[in-house]
């Protein structure tokens, strides 16, 4: 009897995101692509995808979640340089006129955007499952969308009002993500219940911090997913809010009896304090949750979120990071391991690159 793969393998996006998610069985695999970190990330993804078997290199999907420079880049590379290895049945990503509601004509300042530029010069498949229309909830209803070999993508984030609110000042905050402009490194901000290089890490003082949510248009914009492929489950977030999460997902739990079942989560924004709430990891019944980035840019994971996932998450919870940095090598001592009851797992070797079996 064949069996059936459902993987993600976090590839080096720097401070960003560049997921690969296979599924299939080991016969067939089938691919999908959610972002691609920074510019230099394109460098280490190519050679990776150059290795599929010709028969895996058409994929189900691209999703590029939102404008930020950590997600969206190392797409950039990809798509304008001409001798690509993949080719892809359909893109999710919301340009301008989707904020709008309406059509190519609506882009105004923003016509020279790089990825709806070359989005629309190629002709590409273009959220071709929202026929044509913005990735998105609708009615504050997750969407429910079926991919070819059985897997199942619902999209809880964004919702019409986020993109909306996105639209005024797009060219700004595309701006601001770093699409055009650079962003100078933000220094930590040391929170009560942590001390530098770990010495002391207070659980209980960090779990319990004031929660103060992301106000950033652009990740509020980002596409978020729950993908369901033969029972198991993987939360993609993207760098999605925690309120417009727990909207999405609250319902999907109760359910369940509460807490909604998942095999794999991926924190947003890479465990950004902002954006990983003690109420949402409540909310969630997951063994696992994926850290990726490699702290350049913004000093992540915070560790206010990494302790909420410690004390909400349940027993033998296990952070998987794809880097091994000041910031997430310090959860990794035995003396908090053992008292908190959780696990940490890094990468072997390659800096950046963790597979992770759903």
């Amino acid at each position: 009897m064949t069996q059936s793969v459902f993987e993600i393998e976090m590839l080096p996006g720097r401070e960003g995101d560049c997921l690969l998610l296979n599924y299939g069985s080991e016969r067939l695999r089938r691919h999908i692509l959610i972002d691609g970190g920074r510019a230099a990330t394109w460098a280490s993804l190519k050679p990776r995808l150059a290795q599929l078997p010709q028969e895996e290199r058409h994929f189900e999907l691209l999703i590029v979640t939102h404008v930020d420079r950590d997600h969206i880049e190392g797409i950039l590379s990809m798509i304008e340089e001409g001798n690509r290895p993949v080719t892809f049945n359909d893109v999710w990503f919301n340009g301008y006129h989707h904020l709008l509601g309406g059509s190519f004509e609506a882009f105004g300042a923003v016509q020279g955007e790089r990825l709806t530029a070359a989005l629309r010069r190629l002709n590409w498949h273009w959220n071709g499952a929202f026929n044509g229309g913005a990735v998105r909830i609708k009615d504050d209803q997750a969407v429910r969308v079926s991919l070819a070999g059985g897997m199942e993508l619902t999209v809880v984030s964004p919702d019409k009002h986020q993109l909306a609110e996105l639209a005024p000042r797009w060219l700004e905050e595309v701006m601001d993500a770093g699409m055009v402009i650079d962003q100078p490194p933000k220094v930590l901000d040391v929170p009560s219940g942590y001390e530098a290089l770990g010495r002391n890490i207070d659980i209980e003082a960090l779990a319990d911090s004031t929660f103060v949510a992301d106000s950033s248009k652009p990740n509020a914009s980002s596409i978020a997913l729950v993908a369901e492929f033969e029972g198991r489950r993987a939360l993609l977030t993207g760098d999605a809010h925690v309120d417009r999460l727990i909207q999405s997902l609250k319902p999907l739990a109760e359910a369940e009896g509460g807490r909604l079942r998942l095999d794999v989560a991926k924190l947003s924004h890479h465990g950004s304090k902002r954006n990983v709430s003690s109420e949402l990891i409540r909310l969630l019944a997951c063994p696992r949750y994926l850290v990726s980035t490699d702290g350049s840019h913004f000093n992540h994971p915070d560790p206010e979120a990494i302790a909420r996932v410690i004390k909400h998450g349940g027993a033998n919870v296990e952070l998987a990071f794809n880097y091994s940095t000041a910031q997430t090598e310090l959860w990794g001592g035995k003396r908090l391991r053992d008292k908190w009851g959780y696990r940490a797992m890094y990468p072997s070797e390659q800096g950046g690159y963790l597979r992770i079996s759903c």
